[in-house]
């Protein structure tokens, strides 16, 4: 492993790795740094003290698969209660970034977390939403360009999701028992839907939104079926868990390259 805290620096940059000392005078010490990453491995792992405690792996999208060969404009910050926020926008060019209305931007926004001194805090996230996660922000649309990368809570990977606001849409979002379809509903589609921030929920007419739901190829359409984790299907987003959640959560995810489903009439084909 290098040695590359001999000048007390917060944060060394060296290739796509991310190394930050969390010790002496640094333990608290906010700083915000600005760098560019050269996208070769496709991942940026974060250090604190020479060890390993993430690993954010970067997945293309379909339509621009050659990122080994572009750079992550990349910024990260840590606040003064150790927490670690980390975003970027790819580029094709080591000097220029595309602009926010050009076609070709592409943002990552890493999900953050808290550095050893705090890890309490990262326990107390298992399985809350994206807003508690401080990936989205109340007050402030995320636009459909940035996208998300997340890290179980249980087996550690990474994973990329894209998202929608549901609300500006007027549609409601249901998952699938595992959460690998996602299913788009208008609100005028179906008697009774949930709609976005609809604190009181009849569970009865529920469930009879839900009886008139399409079948899925892992299960149900359900309401309060939870986002999870790709690789090991743990809970990302708890629902089951954490119903009072489920109507504040306003974006829908999909994983990265997939498409949702969207609603049809019983009666089409």
């Amino acid at each position: 492993m290098l040695n590359l805290f001999w000048e007390k620096k917060r944060i060394v940059v060296k290739d796509s790795d991310i190394y930050i000392d969390n010790l002496n005078e640094n333990l608290g010490k906010a700083i915000e740094m600005e760098f560019v990453i050269a996208l070769t491995f496709r991942e940026v792992k974060v250090y604190e003290n020479n060890t390993l405690i993430r690993n954010f792996r970067i997945e293309a999208l379909d339509t621009n698969s050659g990122l080994s060969d572009q750079f992550l404009h990349c910024s990260v910050r840590i606040l003064t209660n150790s927490a670690v926020m980390v975003d970027g926008v790819i580029s094709k060019s080591r000097l220029s970034i595309p602009g926010r209305t050009d076609k070709e931007y592409e943002a990552l926004r890493f999900q953050p977390f808290f550095l050893s001194n705090a890890d309490e805090k990262n326990i107390q996230l298992f399985g809350k939403g994206l807003f508690e996660r401080g990936l989205h922000f109340a007050g402030s649309v995320t636009p459909k360009d940035v996208r998300c990368i997340c890290v179980c809570d249980y087996c550690k990977q990474s994973f990329t999701i894209q998202h929608f606001h549901a609300g500006f849409s007027e549609v409601q979002y249901f998952y699938s028992s595992n959460s690998r379809e996602i299913l788009i509903v208008p609100y005028d589609a179906i008697k009774n839907i949930p709609q976005q921030l609809q604190e009181i929920i009849d569970l009865s007419l529920l469930n009879e939104v839900e009886s008139k739901l399409p079948k899925t190829i892992d299960g149900s359409f359900r309401y309060y079926n939870s986002f999870k984790c790709p690789h090991c299907l743990s809970p990302f987003i708890d629902f089951e868990a954490n119903k009072k959640l489920r109507p504040k959560e306003y974006y829908g995810n999909i994983l990265v390259n997939h498409a949702p489903r969207y609603w049809t009439e019983p009666n089409e084909s």
